[in-house]
């Protein structure tokens, strides 16, 4: 969940990281400022029109309602909310087909995704539909666009002209020049690198593309056609 965010950000901050700290910390602030407010007036517009959940939840809902007519159901208590939920179709992620136990009572299903999503999965939806009850009721409150607009509705205030600002005594920051960018060579990689990226270090000693010796590279193979010592 982290690493997912980590690289959103990395794509909405993609064209600005590389600018000097100031060019950047003013670049982020109206990035954000403005994602906010369309964000907020999207969410705001579609509560107004009548709508309770977003779009994307309702598309989701309606995936697993159709996978959820193949599903074969058996009620195990007569309260009702302890289920076995056999698929009788292979679903479109591609796993083999399966039984899976749902418990309404604890919002759990063997196939994990109604705990990780928090929304109903195709076989909670199928013992939702086998007892005539309403699966939304299964959905949680984070999906609302009520949520949504609450996440989105905090306004950032506009930036003064420099000479209003109140006057600094605190701290002063120095950059340290032995930390600035080798302008020569082959640019670097323009991902900022997560935990993910990090590689185990190859403690086997490199070899040659041609001979795989040892000691040199392909360039300089002695085993090269053209090498001007090979006899």
């Amino acid at each position: 969940m982290t690493t997912n965010l980590s690289e959103c950000m990395n794509n909405v901050l993609k064209g600005t990281r590389n600018l000097p700290i100031s060019s950047l910390v003013q670049a982020t602030y109206y990035k954000v400022t403005a994602k906010f407010e369309e964000k907020g007036t999207q969410a705001q517009a579609m509560i107004t029109s009548g709508l309770i959940y977003s779009n994307t939840i309702i598309q989701n809902l309606n995936k697993e309602r159709a996978m959820s007519n193949s599903h074969e159901v058996v009620i195990h208590n007569r309260a009702h909310s302890i289920f076995t939920v056999k698929e009788l179709v292979r679903p479109p992620s591609g796993r083999p087909v399966g039984t899976f136990k749902v418990d309404l009572d604890k919002r759990w299903c063997d196939c994990g995704e109604f705990q990780a999503l928090h929304y109903p999965c195709s076989h909670v939806i199928a013992a939702c539909s086998f007892i005539h009850r309403d699966y939304m009721m299964y959905v949680s409150s984070k999906y609302t666009l009520q949520c949504i607009f609450d996440v989105y509705k905090e306004e950032f205030p506009a930036i003064p002209l420099q000479s209003y600002w109140p006057e600094y005594n605190g701290i002063e920051l120095c950059h340290n020049p032995a930390m600035r960018r080798d302008p020569k060579g082959r640019p670097q990689s323009t991902r900022i690198h997560t935990e993910m990226d990090q590689r185990e270090k190859n403690t086997h000693p490199k070899r040659c593309g041609l001979c795989r010796n040892e000691g040199h590279s392909k360039n300089k193979c002695p085993y090269r056609p053209d090498a001007p010592n090979r006899n």
